[in-house]
């Protein structure tokens, strides 16, 4: 039995429908399996370069837009006490009722979390 295989192009197109899904982690792994699907079988020429530049650049964003998704969710948890940003599909579960002292706190947590990491 021989097992299928997949050009980097298989592999882009599946990390940008992670992307679309916002699953970044998943995205970042198929964006670095493109860029070394690429490497393993195409010809190294300046399209080749640009391309697999591109695969690594978008790898690079996502685990980027991970790290801040994972922040918000932390900053969400310890000060608004919301456990997940993920959709449970019940309203008890996905509205909560804020006092404006959580919310602003909450605020003030991104705020300095954007200052570290600018510096």
């Amino acid at each position: 039995m021989t097992t299928p295989t997949h050009d980097h192009l298989d592999y882009a197109e599946a990390a940008e429908s992670a992307q679309r899904g916002e699953a970044w982690p998943q995205a970042a792994a198929l964006w670095r399996r493109a860029a070394d699907a690429l490497r393993a079988t195409a010809t190294h020429n300046d399209a080749t370069f640009d391309l697999h530049a591109k695969y690594q650049a978008a790898a690079v964003e996502c685990d980027h837009k991970d790290r801040v998704n994972q922040l918000l969710e932390r900053i969400a948890r310890d000060n608004l006490r919301i456990p997940t940003f993920g959709e449970r599909k019940s309203d008890s579960l996905d509205f909560h009722e804020l006092g404006v002292w959580q919310i602003k706190k909450a605020l003030l947590a991104a705020y300095e979390a954007g200052r570290s990491d600018a510096k």
